[in-house]
């Protein structure tokens, strides 16, 4: 009884200082955050740049929340996994933020060629410092939006992951360059993955490239909508359909507690989902 008991503590204390101490894992061939380092992290500011070293990389970020978040999905849950033909897959993240996206397939792909781009100028420094500072090659950063011409676009940044491409109704905007991702697509025969978070510009870009979605092997889209355009979710699924591809969809964030009363949010989505696609 006795040998037992100790055993029991011993496992608890083994525990209690795992938990607030030290790196886990959660299933994923990466760490979790420990609980102390989180919740230190946590209480750290959102308007001076920082720096933490998580899964082998040196990160260098702003936002706490969303360090922690984004770490999480991409690194800890491994949203962005998929099998490649071969050792150097051809992957084009458009919406690349501070560069966990980046970081992530070259850890799972160390002789991928990539071509990233991010529009908001803050972000844009961040991910040039987190590709350069873990030594990445093979990667194309372009600090313009994704669209449907390469004219330029009114742009909302505010070095968060929420920046995004605005119309002439918001003042707070610049112009920023663009580039049309159509004429991306149509210069390579075979893409292994896209993926696009870029904020609610995802209808009008993936309507502008159906034709071309049947060279690509893998994409991952975050939708982002309101329940009065469901229209435009039926559209981008038809779309997906017609170009090949199986479909998964997640909830990217539970913003409806109560659909049926709540109807919608006072924002500028009500819908966010993670439509994963795949053949």
């Amino acid at each position: 009884m006795g040998s037992n008991l100790n055993v029991f503590w011993a496992n608890i204390v083994k525990g209690f200082f795992k938990k607030f101490s030290s790196e886990g894992r959660d299933g994923s061939g990466f760490e979790r955050i420990a609980w102390l380092k989180e919740k230190q992290i946590k209480h750290l500011d959102d308007f001076t740049e920082k720096s933490v070293s998580l899964a082998g990389n040196t990160i260098a970020y702003k936002k706490p929340y969303e360090l922690l978040h984004t770490y999480k999905d991409i690194f800890v849950k491994e949203i962005y996994q998929f099998d490649a033909d071969g050792k150097n897959p051809l992957i084009i993240d458009c919406g690349a933020n501070i560069g966990f996206s980046v970081l992530y397939f070259k850890k799972k792909y160390p002789s991928a060629q990539i071509v990233a781009y991010e529009a908001d100028g803050g972000n844009f420094s961040l991910l040039e410092k987190n590709v350069a500072q873990n030594h990445l090659d093979n990667v194309t950063l372009l600090n313009k939006a994704v669209w449907v011409h390469d004219d330029g676009v009114r742009f909302n940044a505010k070095g968060t992951e929420a920046s995004r491409i605005v119309d002439g109704a918001v003042s707070d905007a610049d112009v920023v360059p663009s580039e049309r991702l159509f004429h991306v697509l149509a210069a390579h025969p075979s893409i292994d993955f896209l993926k696009m978070d870029i904020e609610g510009a995802e209808y009008e870009v993936i309507k502008d490239c159906a034709a071309l979605l049947p060279n690509i092997k893998n994409m991952f889209i975050e939708y982002h909508g309101t329940v009065e355009e469901t229209d435009k979710l039926t559209t981008l699924l038809d779309i997906f359909s017609k170009a090949g591809f199986k479909v998964y969809i997640k909830n990217a964030a539970d913003f409806l507690q109560h659909p049926y009363v709540d109807k919608k949010v006072n924002s500028i989505y009500d819908v966010q989902l993670n439509i994963f696609c795949y053949k």
